[in-house]
């Protein structure tokens, strides 16, 4: 539970410490409408889930079911991303994310255009599985 915790702090403080960081190299709209050379790897593709999800959660009123589903699925896609980083496709990580991400675009606690973000997030990543990370 400590490695756990600890793991999810992490990850929480990079994103915490990257997001302004990225801030500073002009607006980058949210909510992009065309996909085209947007996130074409799978490091793109699972850093933007990433932050979109760290921006809906930071914007919702969320109970412990919803935090857990939100912690959930950011362990999986950090978990995807350091097996992929060694070259494995982890299709289980990658499901059990979806599956949560799946979940959190249907919850009625999220905003509706952040739902919006994770329902065009979780096209995304499913489009990712479906090529293995070849991306359209």
């Amino acid at each position: 539970m400590k490695r756990l915790l600890s793991f999810i702090l992490f990850g929480s403080a990079v994103l915490t410490i990257g997001l302004p960081a990225s801030a500073q190299y002009g607006y980058r709209d949210p909510y992009p409408r065309d996909r085209e050379g947007y996130g074409r790897n799978q490091q793109s593709v699972v850093d933007r889930v990433m932050a979109d999800l760290n921006r809906a959660a930071s914007g919702a009123r969320l109970d412990g079911h919803e935090r857990k589903h939100f912690d959930d699925v950011a362990r999986n896609l950090q978990e995807f991303q350091f097996r992929a980083s060694r070259g494995k496709f982890d299709t289980g990580k990658l499901d059990r994310a979806i599956s949560g991400l799946d979940h959190l675009a249907k919850a009625d606690r999220i905003r509706g255009r952040d739902r919006d973000m994770l329902f065009r997030d979780l096209n995304d990543l499913r489009q990712f599985r479906a090529t293995r990370g070849g991306w359209r």
